[in-house]
């Protein structure tokens, strides 16, 4: 009878409209709002009998619209409304209410005769016990053939906003709104989606911090969204529980978090608005505490939905008055950016008003947030793009400063190296020269064993200078091999000599070993061929403390005028390590790290060896074990040039130029001593000396010379300056041709390559080797013959 009564008293306060309104239901989806009623009981709970028992004395108020929005609440509230179905065919019909967040959403139908069934959702109800399985809160309903019934729904949150959408819906009428919902929640996440994975993989391309901050805020949005539209709840934590009821709370302050970090990287506020710069810190350092207290103080979540907005709502008033304060201050943001943050503006704005029941609820306002954030997110992406070009541009600028200052810098590398040079060989040659002048000259043994101490420390020295010089070529790619005859049988001779004195030297034994007789002359570089042997050579001495250094030489005919030549440089040393042998050959790399102390040298021996190997096509092998030694195989394979007599340079006693007159051309007094003491002993040869290119120019205008022997770097007029004046007729037509090596400190390949530019004949380094010398002055005065024959 009690539930009789309760049934008539809602019928009477509805039925007519109701009546009217349901007399069929063709015409769903249909809004109940306005025959509903609510009650807000405050924190009480009460049960549903209880409702019953106290209806009468309660008081009801209609809804105001069709979602009405009950705002961040944690009261119990209860809607009652009526339904009739007058027609002769029972109706299932569904009805949406509540958000898909909602924790305790309860359906009470009951009939004339009293509670027909009650039906439980939520989100701490498993979505597996959900009446419909949705990501919505939707109850089946089952409407007898001319029945009337009476509904009552109890709403319970922890905090979060409360909506009261009452939306009736027929079958065909819920699959058109589950394909309206797939087209507009597919369109929105898939546009966030992609634009977060998209900058995500920009990031580990670019590694610019602002795309790891702009895709974690839009993968923050993402899951926050998933939680308020009740898919994180229906795919993610279906079965309920800490986490599914936290989602929201905990991806909002994450959400916040990321933009506000984001703005604040992106605008770079540092840079211009320090004290904002520190606000934005502070706010992260409360969101981080408010992050902390919804994950161990669960309790208060009924403060944290509105303080979460709220912070929100302070992250983006700190972005705006960052973009504002930019524009202020002539840090014009990017337009898209600008674009982006006020829609994003609006539709946050329009949501949080709603959230706290400022505006009403509709479409537009439960909407507002998604197509606000969606339009945000568009315009930051191509404001990303937009970065990603200026970030290209600014790449390309600094490429070109890079660029411009290694050209600067390895001109100033070429400018130190040709001075190091100049400036080291210069005293080199007055030690060299001088020691092997005195040595000849003085019968002393003594003295003599001093003074090849002097020139043997003095050619380690040089030899370090040419090793730099080298690197610095390979690293240039200037390391080019010339290719003329040469005597490779007086090559080897050089090496074994100085080889076997730097062994006995250390005390060691050097074993020479020809397998197959050599030729006598091949075509290649002879210094370089004689550098490669030394260089090894030198690093077996080094390394080996007791035993032996053997160099063995094998030779193989490939063809009429081609030969195959193995030297094979074999030590009983301290070995390599096999994890290191692979790096051997790389610069500055010794046995260990350590090594240098221990062993001394740059390091560079063994990389301009297999540079050099390569410029000649060669192969270079490796085998060492630990303690027991090290062999290195080289194999070049080198022309021959064709058969003819070859001129022995003669000795340093027949040194005879048959009365020609040289101009030195230096300033170095103690190298015109050297110069001299070399020019001395060659017979019927006749010298003069100038201290600077302008003293030469005077002194070939009044006397004869048939050729000259020019320093480069001299005060006045250096030697380029002065050669390019005499090839120009400074000194009348006669001396045009007029042979003029090179005699010079610089070692460089600049240097070298402009002797010939600026029209020298030749050139030679300090120290002076006083048979290549010979041998270049020699040449230069044939060549000249025979153009003056040819002329005649």
């Amino acid at each position: 009878m009690r539930l009789f009564m309760t049934f008539l008293l809602s019928m009477l306060f509805c039925i007519s409209s109701a009546q009217e309104f349901f007399s069929d239901f063709e015409n769903l989806p249909q809004s109940i709002f306005s025959q509903a009623m609510l009650v807000d009981m405050g924190e009480e709970r009460i049960s549903f009998d209880e409702l019953l028992k106290r209806e009468s004395t309660l008081t009801f108020s209609p809804l105001g619209n069709p979602n009405t929005n009950l705002g961040f609440t944690d009261h119990q509230y209860w809607v009652k409304f009526s339904l009739s179905n007058p027609g002769k065919k029972p109706q299932r019909i569904f009805l949406e209410t509540g958000r898909p967040i909602t924790d305790v959403v309860e359906l009470y139908q009951v009939n004339e005769s009293g509670m027909e069934f009650r039906q439980n959702s939520g989100d701490l109800v498993p979505f597996d016990a959900h009446p419909f399985r949705h990501r919505k809160i939707i109850f089946p309903i089952e409407l007898e053939a001319g029945k009337s019934y009476t509904f009552y729904i109890k709403y319970e949150s922890d905090g979060e906003v409360i909506n009261l959408p009452l939306n009736l819906f027929d079958a065909e009428a819920m699959v058109e709104q589950s394909y309206f919902d797939q087209l507009i929640f597919g369109a929105f996440y898939g546009i966030l989606l992609l634009a977060g994975v998209i900058y995500l993989f920009f990031y580990f391309g670019i590694r610019e911090k602002s795309f790891l901050l702009y895709s974690a805020y839009v993968l923050s949005i993402i899951l926050l969204h998933l939680s308020l539209d009740g898919y994180f709840f229906q795919y993610f934590t279906p079965d309920g529980g800490w986490f599914s009821q936290q989602a929201v709370l905990i991806f909002a302050t994450l959400s916040a978090m990321a933009f506000g970090r984001y703005g604040q990287i992106y605008l770079d506020v540092k840079s211009y608005s320090p004290g904002l710069h520190k606000s934005f810190n502070g706010l992260m350092l409360i969101l981080i505490g408010l992050l902390v207290l919804v994950l161990v103080v669960p309790a208060g979540q009924k403060f944290y939905y509105p303080s979460v907005n709220l912070l929100g709502i302070l992250v983006l008033f700190h972005v705006i008055s960052a973009l504002v304060m930019g524009y202020i201050r002539s840090k014009k943001p990017d337009i898209f950016f600008s674009l982006g943050i006020a829609c994003f503006f609006l539709g946050f704005t329009v949501f949080i008003l709603n959230n706290f029941s400022v505006l009403p609820n509709n479409f537009i306002t439960e909407f507002s947030s998604k197509l606000g954030t969606g339009l945000e997110v568009m315009f930051l992406s191509l404001s990303m793009s937009n970065r990603i070009r200026l970030l290209k541009s600014e790449k390309e600028k600094m490429q070109a400063i890079a660029l411009q200052q290694s050209e600067e810098s390895n001109q100033i590398k070429s400018f130190f190296l040709s001075n190091i040079s100049h400036e080291l060989r210069t005293p080199l040659n007055a030690i060299i020269g001088l020691s092997k002048t005195i040595k000849d000259n003085i019968p002393d043994p003594a003295i003599k064993g001093n003074l090849e101490v002097i020139e043997y420390s003095s050619l380690g020295l040089l030899n370090a200078i040419d090793d730099i010089l080298d690197y610095s070529k390979i690293e240039k790619k200037e390391l080019k091999l010339e290719y003329k005859p040469f005597d490779l049988h007086r090559v080897v001779k050089e090496v074994h000599s100085m080889t076997e004195k730097q062994a006995s030297d250390k005390g060691l034994k050097f074993v020479f070993e020809e397998i197959m007789q050599m030729p006598n002359f091949v075509i290649g570089d002879r210094t370089r061929t004689r550098q490669i042997l030394l260089n090894v050579l030198s690093n077996a001495i080094k390394f080996t403390h007791e035993g032996q250094v053997k160099l063995a030489i094998k030779t193989e005919a490939i063809g009429e005028n081609r030969s195959k030549i193995v030297f094979t440089i074999a030590d009983t040393g301290v070995g390599i390590q096999a994890e290191k042998l692979d790096r051997i050959f790389e610069s500055f790399i010794q046995e260990q790290i350590d090594d240098k102390r221990k062993f001394g040298g740059f390091g560079l021996g063994l990389c301009i060896v297999k540079a050099l190997v390569d410029q000649y096509g060669g192969k270079l092998n490796l085998d060492s074990t630990p303690g027991l030694g090290t062999n290195v195989s080289i194999v070049l394979e080198l022309d021959q040039p064709e058969p003819k007599p070859q001129p022995e340079l003669p000795k340093a006693a027949a040194f005879e130029l048959a009365q020609k007159h040289l101009l030195v051309v230096e300033d170095n007094p103690v190298n015109q001593l050297v110069m001299k003491s070399i020019l001395k002993k060659w017979k019927n040869t006749s010298f003069d000396v100038a201290f600077n290119g302008l003293e030469a120019l005077d002194k070939l205008k009044a006397g004869k010379f048939d050729l000259i022997l020019m320093d480069l770097q001299m005060p006045e007029m250096d030697g380029y300056e002065a050669t390019e004046a005499i090839r120009k007729g400074a000194c009348g037509s006669a001396y045009q041709s007029i042979p003029i090596i090179a005699v010079t400190a610089d070692a460089t390949e600049k240097a070298k390559s402009r002797v010939f530019e600026v029209g020298m004949d030749d050139y030679t380094t300090k120290p002076i080797d006083a048979e290549i010398l010979y041998s270049k002055v020699k040449n230069a005065l044939v060549l000249q013959a025979v153009e003056l024959n040819g002329i005649i």
